[in-house]
């Protein structure tokens, strides 16, 4: 999946995430570089949860 689209976040549904890294300081929640920031950790932690 490219970085243009939406992802589930749990509590507040699908979020739209921005086609492009505006590269500020602090990363926006919109920004692709923090979203599949995220989802590797949360990847992760279902993985150590169920996989253990």
């Amino acid at each position: 999946m490219g970085a243009k689209g939406k992802k589930k976040d749990g509590k507040k549904g699908e979020k739209k995430v921005k086609s492009k890294c505006c590269r500020s300081t602090p990363r926006c929640k919109r920004c692709p570089v923090v979203v599949f920031r995220k989802a590797k950790e949360k990847a992760a932690r279902k993985a150590a949860e169920g996989g253990a």
